[in-house]
C-alpha cells in the first residue's frame, strides 16, 4: 500500500508494521471516551443518511417500476420497502463495523498498527456485504474495485511513483470499447444488461442477430419532409454486400450518428437546469452551458466513428469480419471519448470488461470457480477506500469523500491525523488545524496531553 510505505517525502518515520500506543479515543473516535457510545452514535448517524441514499434511489427506480400495471399490487410494495431497508442497513454497516473494528482491535492488540484500518476495512467490508442481495454484491464489488484503483492510482502520482500519459483516459477507453465491441459482434458475447447499452449507443444492426432489428434501425428520423428526403437520399447511397444494414452505408452511419448527438446534448441540458433549479449554477450561465457539446460530441461521435470504421472495413477487404472489426472499430470509435474525459468512467468500462472476461474463463473451465469470491473482492476494495480515508483522504475525489464521510456518520473527519503521521507524512492535508478537544481524564498517552496542551485543548470540552 502506497500510503503505509517508506517515508517517501522525508516526514514519516514508520513502516506499515509498526505500531505507536494511542487509544481508540485518542486517535478514532475523538469525539466520545467510550467506544460503546461512539459505536451507538455512529450507528444512528449512518442508517440516517443511509436510509436518505436508498429511499432516494429506490423510490425513482421504483416509481418507473410502477408505471407498469402489473407491478402495482401490495407485494411490489411491500419488496421496495424491504430492498430499502436492507440496501440501509447494508450501507450503514459498512461505516459501523469498521468503527466498531477499529475499537475492537486495538482493545485486543493493544496498540494501533499501520495496518490497522486496511484489517478493521476488510472485516467491515466483508460482513456488509452479506447483509446486502446477493445479485448487487457483484456490482458492488466491481464498483468499489474502480475507485480503490483510482485512489491507487492518485497516491501512487502524488508520491512521484507514476506519471500521467496525455489524454490516458481516452487510451484506456478505447481499449475497453475495442474488448466490448468485439464481443458485441458475436453471439453471446456481453451479458444482456451490456448488451442493451451497447445497442443504445451503436444500434443493433451490427450485432449477432441484425435481421429482425433492420427495420426499426432504418426508420430514424421521422417528422418533417425535409428530413425524410434527405433519410430516402442518404438510404440510395452505395452499400458493400457484407454490410448487415439494409440500406446505403452513408445514410446508415449518418441516422446513427444525428440522434444520438441530439440525445447528449438533450441530456446535458437537462442536467444543467436541474443544477440552476437547485441553485448551484446561475440562470445567466445557461447560455454559455447551452454551448457544451461535450457529451453530445460523445454520443454521437461514438456511433458515427462505429459505423463508418465498419463500412470502411467491409468495403477494403470484400467481406465481414464481426470480431476483427468490431475490435478495430471499438478501438477507433473510442477515440470520441476525448470530448467526454473521466478517469472514472475509462476505469469502471476497463474493469468491467476484465470482469466480463474472467466469467467466460470460468464458464469454459480455465480459472476456478471461487465461492463468493465478490465478497473477498468487496472486502478487499473497502479495505483500501477505508484506510485510505484514515490517513489519506486527500487521494479521494471531493464528492465520494462526502459519501465516504456520510457512511461513516460523518465521523471520519474527526479522527486524529497528526497522530497518524508517523506512518503517513501527509495525513493532515486535508485537515491541517484539526486538534480535537480531548478530555484529559481519559487520554493515556503522555505524548497526546502534550499535543493538546500545545494547542490549549486541556480544558475537558467536548464536541
Amino acid at each position: 500500500m502506497t500510503l503505509l510505505s517508506k517515508p517517501l517525502n522525508g516526514c514519516a518515520h514508520k513502516q506499515w508494521t509498526d505500531s505507536v500506543p494511542y487509544t481508540c479515543y485518542e486517535i478514532g473516535h475523538t469525539w466520545e471516551p467510550k467506544c460503546t457510545i461512539a459505536s451507538l452514535d455512529t450507528i444512528r448517524d449512518s442508517l440516517k443518511f443511509s436510509l436518505k441514499v436508498y429511499l432516494t434511489f429506490y423510490m425513482v427506480t421504483g416509481l418507473v417500476k410502477l408505471r407498469n400495471r402489473k407491478h402495482r399490487n401490495l407485494k411490489e410494495i411491500r419488496k421496495l420497502f424491504r430492498d430499502i431497508l436492507q440496501s440501509s442497513v447494508f450501507l450503514s454497516a459498512n461505516g459501523v463495523l469498521f468503527m466498531s473494528s477499529f475499537c475492537f482491535f486495538r482493545h485486543l492488540f493493544g496498540k494501533f498498527y499501520g495496518w490497522h484500518g486496511l484489517l478493521c476495512g476488510f472485516v467491515a467490508g466483508y460482513f456488509s456485504i452479506i447483509i446486502e442481495r446477493k445479485s448487487r454484491r457483484g456490482a458492488l464489488a466491481l464498483y468499489l474495485t474502480n475507485l480503490s484503483a483510482e485512489i491507487i492510482f492518485r497516491a501512487a502520482k502524488s508520491n512521484g511513483l507514476v506519471h500521467t500519459i496525455p489524454n490516458g483516459e481516452v487510451l484506456l477507453f478505447s481499449l475497453a470499447s475495442a474488448g466490448f465491441m468485439s464481443l458485441f459482434r458475436q453471439t453471446d458475447g456481453l451479458p444482456e444488461s451490456i448488451q442493451t447499452l451497447v445497442q443504445y449507443l451503436v444500434g443493433k444492426v451490427e450485432g449477432h442477430d441484425p435481421v429482425t432489428n433492420e427495420v426499426k434501425c432504418s426508420r430514424v428520423m421521422p417528422g418533417r419532409k425535409t428530413l425524410l428526403f434527405l433519410q430516402k437520399m442518404f438510404n440510395r447511397t452505395p452499400k458493400h454486400w457484407s454490410c448487415p444494414h439494409q440500406y446505403g452505408c452513408l445514410g446508415y452511419i449518418i441516422q446513427g450518428c444525428l440522434p444520438r448527438f441530439a440525445v447528449g446534448y438533450g441530456v446535458e441540458m437537462a442536467l444543467n437546469i436541474l443544477q440552476v433549479i437547485r441553485g448551484r449554477k446561475k440562470v445567466k450561465d445557461l447560455i454559455r452551458i447551452s454551448r457544451n457539446l461535450s457529451l453530445a460530441m460523445f454520443l454521437g461521435g461514438f456511433s458515427l466513428l462505429f459505423r463508418l470504421t465498419n463500412c470502411i472495413l467491409r468495403w477494403l477487404n470484400g467481406k465481414d469480419s464481426p470480431q476483427l472489426f468490431g475490435a478495430i472499430s471499438g478501438l477507433v470509435a473510442g477515440s470520441s471519448f476525448y470530448f467526454y474525459k473521466s478517469p472514472t468512467i475509462a476505469l469502471y468500462a476497463m474493469f468491467k470488461l476484465v470482469h466480463i472476461l474472467l466469467l467466460k474463463l470460468v464458464d469454459k473451465g480455465y480459472l476456478p470457480d471461487i465461492p463468493n469470491i465478490e465478497q473477498y473482492v468487496y472486502a478487499t476494495m473497502l479495505s483500501i477506500i477505508l484506510h485510505t480515508a484514515c490517513v489519506g483522504p486527500q487521494f479521494m475525489r471531493p464528492g465520494y469523500w462526502r459519501f465516504i464521510s456520510g457512511v461513516s456518520g460523518e465521523k471520519f473527519p474527526f479522527m486524529f491525523r497528526k497522530l497518524m503521521v508517523p506512518f503517513a507524512s501527509r495525513a493532515m492535508t486535508l485537515y491541517p488545524d484539526f486538534i480535537p478537544n480531548l478530555d484529559p481524564q481519559f487520554v493515556k498517552t503522555p505524548g497526546v496531553l502534550q499535543i493538546l496542551a500545545e494547542h490549549g485543548k486541556l480544558s475537558g470540552a467536548k464536541f
